[in-house]
């Protein structure tokens, strides 16, 4: 006999899908996962107060793998379009630079 609340030891296959806690269901189904713009507002040092504590919590502590992911992508994003940034740069000044000695041989 089973003492206390709670699926027995020798629960049916059927009883084993309603074995669950809160964890598993939050964990599950991402209650507690931070929008991806918070994320972002996290990475960029812009969010403050009790929202930066708690996606600091869920991302440092909980390490949560698909905040960590989100995160990861973000990261790859602003990479990226820093090497384009970079990239256009130095496109602009080679052509610059091509005018400019195009311009003192004529």
């Amino acid at each position: 006999m089973a003492s206390g609340p709670g699926p027995s030891r020798g629960a049916s296959s059927g009883d084993e899908e309603l074995e669950f806690t809160v964890a598993s269901v939050w964990r599950e189904e991402r209650v507690s996962c931070p929008h991806v713009d918070l994320l972002k507002a996290w990475l960029g040092g812009s969010l403050t107060g009790g929202a930066a504590e708690f996606v600091a919590f869920h991302v440092e502590e909980s390490r949560c793998p698909w905040c960590a992911a989100s995160i990861d992508a973000l990261r790859a994003q602003d990479e990226d379009a820093s090497r384009r940034r970079l990239e256009d740069v130095r496109d602009r000044l080679l052509r610059s630079t091509i005018s400019a000695l195009r311009a003192t041989r004529a």
